[in-house]
């Protein structure tokens, strides 16, 4: 070997990577082949990734002398690395959809006819049945054609449906392939090709499931097992022994839920990747101490077996029921320390199986939190699931396992939500003690219940109403606190991909002399743990200091990423303002947070669960206070709810129409204003509110006037509306009550208030007047302000019909992005001034 190549070799022998294993660096090379195939990156990304995996492949070959004595082989197997890149890049292009699948063809507004078949679980909701569909066939008049793609089908009607079922039904179809917002951008990523409205009463069963005689008694058992638990357990705690037991995620209380997800407990409860990760790692750490390691992970193989098999095929569970089992069973086969090397290559073949899987969060959440357990628990606990410990070392166990997996999925929530509980981690480290209980418990009442429903009430108090009813009281307790649910802003793929290089370069140093008996052979030189100018310094020879080095590390590394995440959250720096508007069912409410944290909330809807559950997400942590509340005209779907946000927040002060109390509505609203003592302000056109802030938030009032309206006008409420356009540097909002298309026609052709010209309507976002109704944005009016984004806050499947076809239509052809609550649910909108951004919660 010529003295150039050896000097080559030599450099990239210095390198010392962490790992070596071909099959790693295989696993690693497809997963970044296929990802960049997937995200659509650009040329110049894809040689440098390329050069990298070949590069990492050449270092490993570099140490073939080191390692063993099969050089060739091994050699070989290394070199194939890069041919593997480029497979996974090929094999995650040839899964894209393809050039005729329906999310490519326009069909927005018409109504066509679809067959296909139920392919996961049918979630039940109060305003129907939503469904995930294998579009078998689509027709279109007399037109018939051939499909093989996924929808999503919201159905208003009530169906008794399951997995398998054949049906057919008429429906309006929204492609996914234009993603302009999170929701239908996950739903893309999920290879979901459009969602479907299906028309009320369309829907006819054509054949019924077809499914294999165990999948038909499962069924069957998440039928009666939920039952048991309805009739064992009071809600809102048989929501969540559902949650837990039988999958049911529309059997949990709606307030819960959001409560749950503010303090990052909803993963105990919710069967998903995650939850079926961490109760395999509970079960093996609860009874290695029993019945010692293999034999606990035989029992654990088999509970991901059973409870997999009774939730049903939902893929996200299957996936994570397998790569749970692959974990078990390398502690099983006593190669615990080759874990992280199984479960990175199970991951490896479900990405190669199915590419697509790999943008889909919840399959990230279960990586991550499967990850988290095997690299960092060895790191954390050195008998982790040896039994060794008894009793005390397994509940220490059960705690770190929740701690370890909440903390490794945290950065995948903050950058797909831009929001991080922070107060999950003790909020977590509270529950988790009793989880076994809570689940087992919740078992047992379910299983007694099938023998007896007087006996599983009698026993459920024991059994399962002592621990779930701890969980709510942590959650409903913890979401007050500040870290709940708390916003992070600029969170990046990059920062993802620092903290974890930072969390595996510490958390590998546990795993070095491990990795080193994959690599020694006789002649080699064992590798000195500490770097040398530590043992200048003399701290080898501290007794003990060696063992409690690599705790020190993680531990620092931990607490750097808790330190980093706060400040973020608490960063006063973030210019954006925050413009939510939240899904109150059939009504209105916008809250408004400047970056000096001051809120101002339009409207209240009259639904207090929803409005107060959407406050403790939007407002900023620790805000006790609401600055300003507009009630825009005196009717329950604006303002009834305001009493219960004057039982839980401070209001500075109430702006009014000046005929609020022309109505016994209006009149009730002031009682209650008068009574809580709050300042009032009255709308009058030309007055302008100004939120003071590095950018002032301007509001100016634009109707009604004060004088001079007819008795038509004064006779409705919804005339009387007060109409706001905000303004923040060069982004601005209308926001428009519920006006009429006369006031509309008012407002575009007379002159405005203290001024012999129209009022200037232009704004970025609209929030559609009347929620939709075609009795409210006239064509004139729509031209006039020319919106780029038009917001509409109706509830599903409302006697009034909104919104109307007709105003959709109109927005439509403006060039404007519609957005419906019913639908999306809450729509955030984010605004530096100069660019808007959106997200939507659904």
């Amino acid at each position: 070997m010529s003295p150039s190549i050896e000097s080559s070799l030599g450099m990239l022998n210095r390198l010392r990577l962490p790992f070596e294993p071909p099959l790693l660096l295989w696993t690693f090379a497809f997963i970044a082949g296929a990802a960049l195939s997937l995200t659509d990156a650009r040329t110049w990304i894809v040689a440098l990734a390329a050069a990298t995996v070949t590069l990492l492949s050449l270092a490993s070959a570099a140490r073939i002398n080191e390692i063993s004595t099969h050089k060739r082989v091994n050699l070989l197997l290394l070199l194939l690395t890069p041919t593997l890149f480029g497979l996974g890049f090929w094999r995650a292009d040839a899964t894209k959809l393809q050039s005729d699948s329906i999310a490519l063809v326009e069909l927005a507004g018409q109504t066509v006819q679809l067959q296909g078949v139920v392919i996961e679980e049918p979630q039940f909701r109060n305003s129907g049945v939503r469904l995930l569909l294998k579009a078998e066939a689509l027709s279109l008049g007399p037109e018939r054609r051939e499909l093989d793609d996924r929808i999503q089908v919201n159905v208003p009607d009530a169906h008794n449906l399951t997995i398998g079922d054949r049906i057919t039904f008429d429906a309006v179809l929204s492609s996914t392939a234009k993603a302009e917002t999170d929701y239908t951008q996950w739903l893309a990523n999920r290879r979901i090709a459009a969602t479907a409205e299906a028309q009320p009463g369309s829907l006819r069963r054509l054949e019924p499931s077809n499914l294999s005689w165990w999948q038909d008694l499962a069924a069957e058992a998440r039928s009666a097992l939920s039952q048991s638990l309805r009739s064992a357990l009071p809600p809102p705690l048989s929501g969540i022994a559902q949650g837990m037991i039988t999958g049911r995620r529309d059997a949990i209380d709606p307030e819960l839920r959001s409560d749950l997800n503010d303090t990052s407990l909803s993963h105990l409860i919710v069967i998903s990747g995650s939850n079926l990760t961490l109760l395999t790692a509970l079960v093996m750490a609860g009874a290695a101490w029993l019945i010692g390691r293999r034999g606990a992970a035989l029992l654990a193989i088999l509970a991901a077996l059973a409870y997999g098999t009774l939730i049903g095929p939902d893929p996200p569970v299957q996936r994570a029921m397998w790569m749970a089992i692959i974990f078990a069973t390398a502690h099983m086969l006593g190669r615990g320390a080759s874990a992280f090397y199984a479960v990175s290559a199970t991951a490896g073949l479900m990405i190669a199986l199915e590419p697509h899987i790999l943008l889909d969060l919840s399959f990230q959440l279960t990586l991550a939190g499967t990850m988290g357990i095997v690299v960092l628990m060895p790191a954390l606990s050195q008998e982790f699931l040896s039994g060794e410990r008894g009793m005390i070392g397994t509940v220490r166990d059960a705690a770190l396992v929740t701690f370890v997996a909440t903390l490794a999925t945290m950065p995948l929530i903050v950058l797909h939500f831009e929001r991080a509980a922070l107060i999950g981690l003790p909020a977590n480290l509270f529950v988790t003690p009793v989880f076994s209980w809570m689940f087992l418990g919740s078992a047992a009442t379910a299983i007694v219940g099938l023998l007896s429903d007087s006996l599983a009430a009698a026993l459920s108090w024991a059994l399962a109403w002592l621990p779930l009813r701890w969980l709510t009281l942590v959650a409903q307790q913890s979401s007050q606190l500040p870290g709940a649910g708390v916003p992070i802003q600029g969170f990046g793929h990059a920062h993802l991909a620092i903290v974890y290089a930072a969390v595996l370069i510490v958390a590998f140093r546990p795993h070095r002399e491990r990795v080193e008996r994959w690599n020694r052979t006789p002649h080699a030189r064992p590798r000195r743990l500490l770097p040398i100018p530590l043992h200048r310094l003399g701290i080898e020879i501290v007794p003990g200091l060696r063992a409690h080095l690599t705790p020190m590390f993680v531990t620092g590394t931990l607490s750097a990423l808790a330190a980093t995440l706060w400040l973020s959250a608490c960063s006063t720096g973030d210019e954006h303002l925050q413009v939510h508007f939240i899904d109150v069912g059939q009504g209105d409410s916008t809250l408004i947070v400047t970056p000096e944290r001051q809120s101002i909330l339009i409207d209240t809807g009259e639904q207090p669960q929803a409005i107060l559950g959407s406050l403790r997400r939007h407002l900023p942590a620790g805000v006790g206070q609401i600055d300003l509340v507009v009630i825009t005209h005196p009717q329950s779907d604006h303002g009834e709810a305001l009493g219960a946000i004057l039982d839980h927040y401070d209001v500075g002060q109430v702006l009014l129409s000046p005929f609020t109390d022309v109505t016994h509505f209006g009149r009730r609203l002031l009682d209650l204003i008068a009574e809580h003592e709050i300042p009032t302000i009255t709308a009058r056109p030309g007055t302008q509110l100004v939120f003071d802030g590095q950018t002032d938030l301007l509001l100016d009032i634009l109707w009604p006037p004060s004088t001079g309206l007819s008795e038509d006008y004064l006779s409705d409420p919804n005339s009387t509306s007060i109409v706001i356009r905000a303004r923040f540097a060069h982004a601005s909002f209308l926001f428009t009550g519920d006006i009429n298309a006369s006031q509309e026609l008012d407002l575009v052709r007379n002159p405005c208030a203290g001024s012999e010209s129209a009022c200037h309507l232009g704004a970025d976002v609209l929030k559609v007047a009347h929620q939709g109704s075609r009795f409210s944005s006239s064509t004139l009016f729509l031209e006039s302000v020319r919106p780029t984004f038009a917001i509409l806050s109706a509830g599903a499947n409302n006697p009034h019909g909104h919104p109307h076809d007709e105003v959709l239509d109109s927005l439509h052809r403006l060039g404007a992005t519609s957005l419906v609550t019913s639908e999306h649910g809450d729509i955030s909108i984010a605004t530096n001034g100069q660019s808007i951004s959106l997200t939507t919660e659904r």
